[in-house]
């Protein structure tokens, strides 16, 4: 398997994103530069007292749009902490930072999918009020990844049937999640690489499976397929709600017999 997480040729070093040309304020649109949000999350990383081991960058639209990853120090036998970042020097978005994990073995990236988004881009925004919002937000990141991270290990508790494999795959597919034309490359994963039949395993596929896909579009696909998973777990607990309840109507009716 490759290390890389980032895929395509717009993956970028630090130096890069920091020189892409500013963007000039207006009355109503002042674009924080990629350089001043990254510094200030930075701060707001350290401020909580952890620390980044890794950072990687892609740009898009000629640099206008920027996703970063920050590898952070928190971490256990499976996993660590990551988070993402995201800035549009065009409008496009207003910038933002959401949770993450990597897994260790195969590199792969999880996104909960929701950017909490610090500030549009209006005037009024300088440096120092950048680094109080970032703070803020990373710190507000903490209970996200702290419950990220026990949603990903825990998936390791539901065994997953052949019958049910077939469905969650047909589902992630038809929510263009993974496309139809990596279904044998899903199915070789699942089989010959995490060889556990639990959503563990199938999590797991499914995100090794994304590390081809645009970062730009991977918290948008991992939040659909952590729905996808939480939805079938929802059916499982209704399965036994409902069996707990006939089993319950079933006794009662022995009693007054």
């Amino acid at each position: 398997m490759t290390t890389s997480i980032l895929i395509g040729a717009n993956k970028v070093t630090e130096s890069e994103v920091f020189n892409v040309p500013a963007v000039p304020f207006t009355k109503t649109f002042h674009p924080v530069h990629h350089r001043d949000l990254i510094q200030a999350v930075k701060e707001g990383i350290q401020a909580i007292g952890l620390e980044i081991v890794e950072s990687q960058y892609v740009l898009a639209a000629e640099g206008a749009r920027m996703f970063g990853v920050y590898s952070l120090s928190q971490r256990n036998s499976d996993l660590c902490w990551s988070i993402g970042i995201r800035n549009s020097m065009n409008k496009s978005m207003s910038l933002g930072i959401t949770a993450g994990t990597k897994v260790f073995v195969c590199e792969n990236l999880c996104f909960s999918g929701d950017f909490l988004a610090m500030r549009r881009h209006t005037c009024g925004l300088d440096v120092d009020e950048l680094a109080f919002l970032a703070y803020k937000s990373v710190r507000a990141m903490i209970p996200r990844l702290k419950a990220l991270e026990a949603w990903q290990l825990g998936l390791r508790n539901y065994a997953l049937s052949d019958t049910h494999l077939k469905v969650l795959l047909v589902e992630i597919m038809t929510n263009n999640v993974i496309p139809a034309s990596k279904f044998h490359h899903f199915t070789d994963l699942y089989t010959n690489v995490y060889r556990d039949n639990s959503l563990w395993n199938f999590h797991e596929s499914a995100t090794e499976v994304l590390r081809e896909s645009n970062l730009m579009t991977l918290p948008q696909k991992n939040k659909i397929l952590n729905q996808v998973i939480d939805n079938y777990i929802g059916s499982l607990s209704a399965a036994n709600d409902v069996s707990s309840l006939g089993h319950f109507y079933q006794q009662r009716s022995l009693i007054h017999r």
